[in-house]
């Protein structure tokens, strides 16, 4: 569809029962802009979103991967308990500050 031809019309419904297209040229104009700024904002907030997501989503692996380590090494070496809930619990708060920040 081209520019010119498409016609403007709010939600619910026309502007006064003729849509935008009674309006001028220049305020159709204005009217398409803020709409496309409108629409590159809600693009870029679905990819922050996005990537916000597979971020938690590695953290999340990462944090289960680490603490199945931990509970491994429990087993083998218990004097490292200790160290071993440090390492884990400075990444996962590490890796929870990292996702709070992302924006």
């Amino acid at each position: 569809m081209s520019e010119s031809s498409r016609e403007l019309t709010p939600l619910g419904g026309s502007l006064n029962g003729g849509g935008l297209a009674t309006l001028s040229f220049g305020i159709q104009r204005q009217v398409r802009r803020e709409m496309e700024r409108v629409e590159a904002r809600a693009a870029v907030a679905m990819a922050t979103e996005r990537r916000r997501g597979s971020l938690a989503n590695l953290a999340l692996e990462e944090v289960g991967a680490l603490t199945a380590m931990e509970q491994h090494l429990l087993t083998v070496a218990p004097l490292g308990e200790a160290r071993y809930r440090e390492i884990v619990d400075s990444y996962t708060l590490g890796a929870s500050a990292a996702i709070r920040s992302w924006r």
